[in-house]
């Protein structure tokens, strides 16, 4: 079962007005007073939901958030034999 994630999204914007998407253990997040929580979410697509319902630009946090939500594939994919193979 996934664990959930606290999400926090900033009140001020930047030059584009745009809000950013923090998770709770981001290094770039500013102080918490210009912080809203929006919730213990289980993936990156949710959070971006919940935050677009108040705030109308809302962007992923490059450090924090983008860096996590990436699948990781660690196994090399081998290829399936669904014919048996003729003996020469």
């Amino acid at each position: 079962m996934n664990k959930g994630i606290y999400y926090y999204v900033t009140i001020s914007t930047d030059q584009d007005n745009y809000h950013y998407l923090h998770r709770k253990e981001c290094k770039r997040m500013p102080d918490k007073n210009d912080m809203v929580f929006i919730g213990t979410l289980y993936n990156l697509n949710q959070a971006l939901s919940i935050a677009r319902i108040n705030f109308k630009k809302v962007k992923p946090c490059i450090k924090c958030c983008i860096r996590y939500s990436a699948p990781v594939m660690r196994e090399t994919v081998r290829p399936v034999l669904h014919f048996p193979q003729k003996s020469l």
